[in-house]
């Protein structure tokens, strides 16, 4: 027998989650000199991963939290303060490795007031931070065994890491004919919608959509919201149509009011900076078992996870709901703006083709109350489970993601309760987990004792395949067929399979 086993060796990338972790993050926040505090209208908070380190075993962290807050004080005036609180921690996991692409991120969970005076504000929030990873890892493998030895295998499918990058564009934009004297708040969410694989390129196409809040002539307060659209081109060396593209935005704005002869209008220049990585599919022969009629065989077999980033998609619908005011609270008159509009997922679980997203759209709604001549805002939470058509997903996959809330509609349907209506937009990734066994390792073993009958009988047990039989009787899958010319593939179990031998003394 010629034993001449053969073995590749493949790199398997993937883009998983590695873990994740919670952190609480207190802010002091004081007005300027002379200013009392009466009443907060509005609280805003974002969470980011500024820096990071990765050591094997641990990644260190640095993120920070900007708060923007918007209130009145005594005297009915509105101003907003805008503060920055930083933290700092790590996460431990055993499948981090020096030198591995990290990608983190930050997401403002909730929220608490845990004081307010008048000459000061303190505030904690609940961050989430995630930790996703580019993971590279080498897979060796029985792809042969030589001659005399008959071997099965399956197909492995699995996915290369093929380009990847992160890019900064500028976009510009005006808002025009907008009646407030002054700005307050500003807040500015980039989405992706479309993002498309080609030669050499990755094409992005989405949207930074702007929140602004602004006091107007006469002291009340009036909402504005922009959608700057873009589509871009980014390099992406060995990148192919049908390739998978995991892309993140990440938006810095500067926004400005500004006056005209015929009025004012808003200034908008953002930094847009997109990652992506580029996925390809890759599919080989992996070996899962082998025999030999001349030698035993002794194999090692390893179980390996073998995961597939499959698709990263963008889907849009509407979460609508409504509040109740409280009874010791005056009655609305007037909808002044929508502020702190946060969209937070709590589960999203995979179905056949489709997703089904959990989770919270919170913020605030400031109004004008003309019985009690003042400005009060009231907090909104809108739990929603929204089913969604995605080709391709598969209920054992792994769905990840990001939302926000595109845009709101407030209505008041009576004095104490308002509806609101309002746009979201989730990106979702998809990864596949798939377990296969393996041969690592093919030796040959002591000759196999020659059957001294001329015939063996099998009866095959439903479920079986040709390969299975031909392993039992100890002949080829071949040879099975030309001694069984009327069996019939597949098995259905009890089917008497014959193998004749010619005996020689």
């Amino acid at each position: 027998m010629a034993f001449e086993p053969m073995y590749e060796e493949i790199k398997l990338n993937s883009r998983r989650r590695l873990c994740q972790t919670q952190a609480v993050v207190e802010a002091r926040l004081l007005p300027q000199p002379n200013i009392v505090i009466a009443r907060v209208l509005s609280i805003a908070c974002d969470g980011a991963v500024t820096a990071s380190e990765i050591f094997a075993g641990e990644a260190r962290y640095i993120g920070r939290v900007n708060f923007k807050v918007l209130f009145v004080d005594v005297d009915g005036k509105n101003h907003s303060m805008d503060y920055n609180a930083d933290f700092s921690d790590k996460v431990a996991d055993e499948r981090i490795a020096a030198g591995l692409k990290a990608h983190f991120s930050a997401s403002v969970l909730d929220t608490d007031i845990l004081s307010v005076n008048a000459g000061e504000i303190k505030l904690a929030s609940v961050v989430e931070i995630k930790l996703d990873a580019d993971m590279d890892e080498q897979l060796r493998f029985l792809s042969g065994g030589g001659e005399g030895i008959y071997t099965h295998d399956e197909p492995l499918e699995y996915c290369r890491l093929i380009s990847g990058g992160s890019r900064t564009v500028t976009l510009n934009d005006v808002l025009s004919d907008v009646k407030i004297s002054r700005l307050l708040l500003a807040e500015s969410k980039p989405v992706i919608y479309k993002r498309d694989t080609g030669v050499d390129c990755v094409t992005v196409e989405g949207a930074v959509i702007t929140e602004i809040c602004g006091e107007t002539e006469d002291g009340l307060l009036a909402g504005y919201r922009t959608v700057t659209n873009f589509s871009e081109e980014f390099s992406a060396e060995d990148a192919r149509p049908g390739d998978t593209a995991l892309t993140a935005a990440a938006v810095t704005p500067k926004i400005t009011l500004e006056s005209e002869e015929d009025g004012r209008f808003l200034s908008l220049e953002y930094a847009l900076t997109v990652e992506y990585s580029v996925f390809a599919a890759q599919s080989c022969g992996a070996v899962i078992d082998a025999f030999s009629v001349t030698n035993e065989l002794l194999t090692n077999v390893q179980s390996v996870d073998v995961y597939q980033n499959k698709l990263n998609a963008t889907v849009t619908d509407r979460v609508e709901g409504n509040v109740t005011l409280d009874v010791s609270m005056p009655i609305v008159d007037n909808i002044l703006a929508a502020t702190a509009l946060r969209l937070n997922i709590t589960n999203m679980p995979a179905g056949d083709g489709e997703a089904t997203i959990e989770g919270i759209v919170s913020g605030n709604i400031i109004y004008y109350s003309a019985e009690a001549n003042s400005k009060n805002s009231v907090a909104v939470e809108l739990p929603f489970s929204i089913k969604t058509r995605v080709d391709g997903v598969e209920p054992a996959d792994e769905l990840t993601g990001r939302g926000i809330v595109t845009d709101a509609v407030v209505k008041i349907r009576r004095g104490n309760e308002i509806d609101i209506r309002t746009g979201v937009a989730i990106e979702l990734n998809a990864c596949r987990k798939c377990q296969k066994c393996v041969i690592t390792e093919l030796t040959a073993g002591e000759e196999r004792e020659v059957p001294d009958a001329a015939i063996s009988i099998h009866i095959a047990k439903s479920k079986e395949t040709l390969w299975d039989v031909a392993k039992a009787l100890g002949i080829t899958p071949e040879l099975v067929l030309v001694q069984n010319p009327n069996l019939t593939l597949p098995l259905g179990g009890g089917e008497r399979i014959i193998a004749y031998r010619h005996l020689t003394k």
